[in-house]
């Protein structure tokens, strides 16, 4: 049975710093006292964000010499979190998304075994697990299979966690896995999927519903389970932390009694959404804004979501909030940001 770490690390390197998992983490890395190095996109506007006294490096997982100066963390010893990914809700595969997301992965594991870092922790998906028919439970994978997996960001991600597991298999990669289900709470100033389309909603521009649903959690009960890691979890355990399942329906039902907009009671059929989505998707790329209907996201709302974290609850202490409660302050949080830039 692998052990707790004996020694906190020093200094915690965070890629993905200015995301939206990343930034709640070095939120709560530092409001406990810990020295935190964020990596950063040259340029990404959302580091300006970061909590005081953090350590920002500009730069990108692709880049060697980016890199070096990164893990270039002194004294040590050091933990890595790696959240940097491509996010898309693309069904095909790109040069760019298998760079960012697979390639990346390989760097990060390979700057970690040069540099000896006392542990990595790896942000995987659930969408990167293998799904079950309906009905059965998922839990944490003992591999992975990128072909069985649906859609370009499960397949990469999935590819990821092989590259994670065979390095800690086979070159003592010291390496924790996690498996968020769906982020929601608010801090998303990045306008993830489900964020914009609360945005959607609430400038009037969701009148009808779809049926299906997905497995959502809290951000910020997900970066305290890997904070809880961090500190003193156990090396070579790998975690799924997942939500409840919620209708897309009770979302935005939710959504409108906490900020009174207008009910949402009709159904979109499947067939007519999926017939206009190029129109959809045109008026999100004219717009500028992340697409909130694609076929990946049709497809996400009709698979299997159930999920064990179990696991994760007995070593991390892992309790997700209700998915109310999670909802309440998103929308609480959006209000609050109609007269800022979100």
């Amino acid at each position: 049975m692998p052990e707790p770490l004996g020694e906190v690390a020093a200094m915690h390197l965070i890629t993905g710093g200015a995301g939206y998992l990343g930034s709640e983490i070095i939120r709560q890395l530092t409001a406990k006292g810990h020295q935190v190095r964020a990596l950063v996109l040259p340029g990404d506007p959302l580091a300006a964000r970061l909590p005081e006294g953090v350590e920002v490096v500009e730069g990108d997982i692709l880049n060697q010499a980016d890199l070096a100066r990164f893990f270039d963390a002194g004294a040590g010893p050091y933990t890595v979190i790696h959240c940097a990914s491509l996010i898309t809700m693309s069904m095909k595969m790109t040069d760019r998304i298998w760079q960012i997301n697979v390639q990346g992965t390989q760097n990060i594991i390979d700057a970690c075994l040069t540099s000896g870092v006392q542990r990595l922790i790896h942000v995987a998906s659930v969408h990167a697990i293998t799904e079950l028919p309906q009905g059965q439970v998922m839990a944490e994978p003992d591999s992975m299979a990128p072909e069985q997996v649906v859609g370009a960001y499960g397949q990469s991600k999935a590819a990821a966690v092989g590259l994670v597991m065979a390095a800690r298999r086979d070159r003592g990669l010291p390496a924790n896995i996690v498996y968020p289900a769906g982020l929601s709470g608010p801090g998303d100033f990045a306008k993830g999927n489900l964020t914009q389309m609360f945005l959607d909603y609430m400038k009037g521009s969701i009148t009808l519903g779809m049926k299906g649903g997905y497995n959502f959690t809290d951000v910020r009960d997900v970066a305290a389970a890997i904070v809880t890691l961090a500190l003193a979890g156990k090396q070579g355990e790998d975690y799924v932390l997942a939500g409840e399942y919620i209708r897309i329906m009770d979302l935005i039902g939710h959504f409108q009694r906490i900020t009174g907009g207008k009910k949402v009671t009709a159904y979109c059929p499947m067939w007519l959404a999926r017939a206009l989505l190029p129109a959809l998707n045109l008026i999100y790329k004219i717009r500028g804004v992340k697409p909130v209907f694609s076929n990946y996201s049709l497809y996400t709302i009709g698979a299997n979501a159930l999920f064990d974290s179990g696991k994760a609850a007995r070593d991390l202490n892992y309790r997700p909030r209700p998915i109310a409660e999670t909802l309440e302050d998103t929308a609480r949080w959006l209000m609050a940001q109609k007269e800022k830039p979100v």
